[in-house]
C-alpha cells in the first residue's frame, strides 16, 4: 500500500498501444524509466491491463503541484524525452491523465 500525505499528487497515466506494438511500448518503457530516475520523477509502478494487454497504465508521485510542474516543465525541455515521446506518439492510439489527491 503506498502512504500518502496531504500534499502528495498522484498522476494516473492511461496509454492505450496499436496491438501489434506492445513490445515497442515496452522498449520504450525501459527508456523512459532511466529518464523518471535522472529527473527525479518518482514512479509508483507501471500496469497492463489484464484484458486489454495494450493498454497500459503507470502513476507517478510528486510532492505538491508546484513539483509536479517544475518536475514536467524540466523533463520536457530534455531532447531524449521528446525522442522517446515522438516514437510513443507514433504507435500510441489513446492518452488519458488524471490527477488524484488524496481525501
Amino acid at each position: 500500500m503506498v502512504t500518502v500525505n496531504t500534499m502528495t499528487l498522484v498522476i494516473l497515466y492511461q496509454t492505450i498501444v496499436k496491438p501489434n506494438e506492445i513490445d515497442t511500448l515496452n522498449e520504450l518503457r525501459a527508456e523512459f524509466k532511466t529518464l523518471y530516475e535522472k529527473h527525479n520523477i518518482d514512479v509508483v509502478g507501471h500496469w497492463n491491463s489484464q484484458e486489454e494487454p495494450n493498454k497500459n497504465y503507470y502513476m507517478a508521485r510528486y510532492l505538491s503541484d508546484a513539483d509536479y510542474q517544475h518536475k514536467t516543465r524540466t523533463l520536457h525541455n530534455d531532447e531524449n524525452y521528446l525522442r522517446l515521446t515522438a516514437q510513443l506518439n507514433e504507435i500510441r492510439t489513446d492518452f488519458k491523465l488524471e490527477r488524484l489527491t488524496p481525501q
